[in-house]
């Protein structure tokens, strides 16, 4: 699928099997190793886990990453982070506006909905006063009795025993990433939906729905699910999953709005006003240390304002990399500028399969993988058809061997005709040197009629690989 506005040098180097949190980590290791950085994926052990970091370096520093945080997030600033009471203390400190509510920790159910029904006006919302991914959010509760069964189903169910009840803000509801201060990007993310065309059911929209999301790299892997919370929503539209919604009707899946749970990333970083800016950079400046954030925010509908509800330490940013509307934003681009601000991007024309290296960690066959270095020289890429008798005379073989001596990367591919398509990338001397083996060194049983060179418009793999002939890779 192709986005007129995504990032042209992530789309098309981004490989089928990364999506989601995946993202993150693969799109800042990209953007360092395309500048040249040394690049290191390696394994730590923490409560009996493996878990994969990453390193950038150059010859003066080295830059340790987890998830999409880099250092200079402190663990102080963690630690806040990740408590929604601490988290709002430091706000209010400042005079940051958060939703007015209350913490409760060890009260039993009916003495919170006493005190609640005393000290806030429904609607109100519920969540896990610690948590991630908006796992236990409940929003827009108008009851006691819909309170009571949200306390029951977050405390029993999830077993979150600490929650926050808080007043429910009519408005949307925003991720704003901010680092050193600045704004780099921000999305609305829409709960999961979908719209009526008048002739299929909401089950047939769903699935639609999913396959379209298959082909969006940052919600590839997270589908809407046909669950007991989808099915009480389309109750509340009078519908069943079977229904047929008129065309043009919108229905709302979910009350929350994860990317993880179905909903859709759309970029806003150009609509929103200066105020609600200035508050989503106050709050980050907030907490000492929180050098890179997302800030989770309201705007409220009555009055515009904004009013933050979380700060995320460790952010994803698949979002913003790939929304369902609206211009990606090259967040990556930020954080390596901010890390090294004198590297520049050498090219756009390789990447790396971070399946591939990362597969060789998690098995345990290493516990380090260093990528080879991109040389600060312009990189070319051609592709070249050689026409003849190069079918089953061990030719393709023979490309590999010499493509890596040369030190250039691609692929080779039998085609249909009878002829052998190579794509090669390096540079200007290396494709050379490679050109002249092809043109006077090859086999005896090899007889080339023929040798076309284009252009290859797109991103190649680093390394070479020989592509098995039930494969189908498009000439471009």
């Amino acid at each position: 699928m192709s986005h007129k506005k995504w990032l042209e040098h992530l789309e098309n180097s981004t490989p089928s099997t990364v999506s989601g949190d995946k993202l993150s980590i693969y799109s800042i290791a990209l953007e360092g190793w395309r500048r040249g950085l040394n690049l290191k994926f390696f394994t730590i052990k923490r409560r009996q886990k493996h878990l994969i970091k990453y390193s950038l370096s150059d010859t003066e520093k080295e830059i340790t990453f987890s998830y999409s945080t880099g250092p200079n997030v402190t663990a102080e600033a963690m630690n806040i982070t990740s408590s929604k009471t601490k988290t709002k203390e430091y706000l209010n400190n400042v005079g940051v506006p958060v939703p007015k509510g209350k913490n409760y920790m060890k009260h039993a159910n009916e003495e919170i909905i006493t005190d609640v029904s005393r000290s806030l006006i429904f609607p109100v919302v519920l969540k896990p006063a610690s948590g991630k991914m908006g796992k236990g959010v409940i929003a827009n509760i108008k009851t006691a009795e819909e309170l009571k069964t949200s306390l029951l189903h977050v405390r029993e169910y999830l077993g979150f025993k600490g929650v926050i009840v808080e007043e429910y803000i009519p408005g949307e509801e925003y991720r704003i990433y901010v680092i050193d201060g600045k704004i780099i990007a921000a999305m609305n993310r829409l709960p999961a939906n979908i719209t009526g065309d008048g002739e299929r059911s909401i089950r047939k929209l769903i699935i639609e729905k999913n396959k379209q999301r298959k082909q969006i790299p940052s919600v590839r892997a997270r589908p809407i699910k046909i669950d007991a919370e989808v099915t009480r929503n389309i109750e509340a539209y009078e519908y069943t999953i079977d229904s047929i919604p008129a065309i043009g009707e919108k229905l709302l899946l979910r009350k929350n709005s994860n990317i993880s749970s179905g909903g859709d990333p759309v970029d806003v970083t150009d609509l929103l006003n200066e105020q609600v800016k200035d508050v989503a950079v106050k709050a980050a400046k907030a907490v000492p240390g929180l050098v890179e954030t997302g800030v989770d925010l309201i705007v409220d509908n009555r009055d515009n304002s904004g009013k933050v509800i979380e700060l995320n330490t460790k952010v994803g940013l698949g979002g913003h990399l790939f929304p369902l509307e609206g211009k990606a934003r090259d967040i990556p681009k930020a954080i390596i500028d901010y890390y090294f601000p004198n590297s520049k991007r050498i090219t756009t024309d390789l990447y790396f399969n971070y399946t591939k290296v990362t597969g060789l960690l998690k098995n345990g066959v290493l516990q380090e993988v260093t990528l080879p270095s991109i040389p600060n020289e312009e990189v070319i890429v051609k592709s070249i058809i050689v026409k003849g008798k190069v079918q089953k005379v061990g030719f393709r073989n023979f490309i590999r061997i010499k493509a890596l001596y040369c030190n250039v990367n691609g692929f080779v591919k039998n085609d249909s005709d009878g002829s052998v398509f190579i794509v090669v990338a390096g540079t200007r001397e290396k494709i050379a040197n490679f050109e002249e083996l092809l043109r006077t060194k090859y086999p005896k049983r090899v007889n080339i009629d023929s040798i076309e060179e284009s252009v290859w418009n797109g991103p190649v793999e680093y390394g070479f690989e020989i592509i098995a002939d039930s494969k189908n890779t498009k000439k471009k």
